[in-house]
């Protein structure tokens, strides 16, 4: 039997940002915590959208390694030029901060290989021989995790293969000095000043491209493809990155995170933004399977993760349409996953059940499902929305000031301001009535207050 090196509350294989920004709230929450990982790799910059910079930092997490935000061009059919901004960020030092974050809050940081993880014996077998054993583990090392098993066909649950090759190489004349998107005919790039004459370069071709044997030969046919710039980086880092919902259920020895659970299209950094919004579901997960109440557990999690990979699948899919080209690596994904809309506008404001997260905790809360909430808002600036709507009965929604007053007099007057916004935004200014959602879809759950 492989020596134990000793028995925890929760045990976490693998520590990319999925599994440390999980291992910290976790530990915080009370909770004695280890994580088994390898060491940060070498130089990958990915970017990072404000929004995620503002959860890492409204948690109290380090920003190590992530550059102030900067505008990103694009060259994307009708989309050219200035569009947003994103933070580049230097990966090998954004996980070591995590990590060393992990250590300050008492985690058990164990660098070295998971070799297995066996959720049926509650333990984490690591190559050196070490064994963690838990009472609740943790499945977060992304792409390598197994697929879980399923009815469904691999080609429902598998995007359209895909390759990224990436690597540092020299500036080109004329270069953008900040991010730069581009599409091309065979594929897209994107690239980000990392030194003064260097740019981290990133290609996104088919797999097919690599050809049957593959190789660096392959790779380095892809990269001339798609990139168009020689040579090859010296140290070319290549991934497999199809979009897949890699375990849609929830095995409650076992919850996964980040990309373990499901993997997204790199654009526009959807996988960093689901790799740390994923991480915050750890602790309210946990604390309802460890209490046995682990029906709520499946339910949430089941509607945070599918509804997750649906919808940013044909998000994905949308925006590949505004590519204009027509090669087969466009084609394949602006038809992939179906032709149902990323975003339902046609849906009039009801009730429903739900499952949320309330003060830490999952719990079944009536919810409002609009157009801009499809799977429904438990709470708006800290209110209980449902049980504010009956108060109103239909009424037409007053000014601010009186909806203050008479309604919410508890909240500060800026909250109040925001709920009163958010509920005109909804239609609500000439009132509605509400009905049940008799059919209690299981769609994602949708929390207004961006702290959880």
């Amino acid at each position: 039997m492989a020596p134990q090196t000793d028995t925890f509350d929760i045990a976490i294989a693998g520590g990319g940002p999925a599994g440390s920004v999980a291992a910290v709230l976790l530990a915080r929450a009370g909770f004695r915590v280890a994580l088994a990982t390898l060491p940060p790799r070498g130089t990958r910059f990915e970017g990072m959208s404000g929004r995620v910079a503002a959860i890492l930092a409204r948690h109290r997490l380090p920003l190590a390694g992530i550059s102030p935000a900067a505008q990103r061009h694009v060259s994307w059919g009708a989309f050219q030029g200035g569009q947003n901004s994103e933070h580049p960020a230097d990966r090998s030092a954004f996980d070591s901060g995590l990590l060393e974050a992990a250590r300050a809050e008492g985690v058990s940081v164990v660098l070295a290989a998971v070799s297995s993880v066996r959720p049926e014996a509650g333990e984490i077998r690591l190559s050196d021989g070490q064994c963690l054993s838990a009472g609740l583990l943790f499945e977060a090392r992304g792409r390598r995790a197994p697929r879980q098993s399923s009815d469904s066909s691999r080609a429902e649950q598998v995007g359209p293969d895909t390759i990224s090759v990436a690597g540092i190489v020299p500036a080109q004349k004329g270069y953008m000095e900040t991010p730069w998107l581009e599409a091309r005919p065979e594929g897209w790039i994107w690239s980000v000043p990392v030194k003064r004459d260097r740019l981290w370069l990133q290609a996104v071709g088919a797999a097919a491209s690599l050809g049957q044997t593959g190789g660096k030969d392959a790779v380095a046919a892809l990269w001339g493809t798609v990139a168009g710039v020689p040579p090859l980086p010296a140290r070319p880092v290549v991934h497999a990155i199809a979009p897949r919902l890699t375990a849609p259920d929830l095995d409650p020895r076992c919850p996964r995170l980040g990309d373990a659970a499901v993997a997204l299209d790199p654009l526009s950094g959807h996988g960093m933004f689901w790799a740390v919004s994923s991480a915050l579901m750890a602790v309210p997960i946990a604390r309802a399977l460890l209490a046995g109440k682990a029906d709520l557990a499946r339910e949430f999690y089941r509607n945070r993760v599918a509804e997750t990979f649906w919808r940013q699948a044909r998000v994905g899919r949308d925006f590949y349409r505004e590519a204009g080209f027509r090669s087969t690596f466009w084609q394949q994904r602006a038809a992939w996953p179906d032709d149902a809309p990323a975003h339902n506008t046609d849906i009039r404001p009801h009730t429903g059940t739900r499952v949320v997260v309330q003060n830490g905790r999952l719990a079944r809360r009536e919810v409002l499902i609009t157009s801009d909430a499809p799977g429904g808002a438990a709470f708006v600036g800290g209110q209980e929305i449902v049980p504010l709507l009956r108060r109103l009965n239909g009424r037409p929604l007053p000014d601010p000031a009186r909806f203050h007053a008479e309604f919410i007099p508890e909240a500060p007057p800026q909250a109040a301001q925001a709920i009163h916004r958010w509920l005109a935004a909804q239609g609500f200014t000439g009132g509605a009535a509400l009905p049940l959602d008799t059919n209690n879809r299981e769609t994602f759950q949708w929390h207004h207050d961006q702290a959880v």
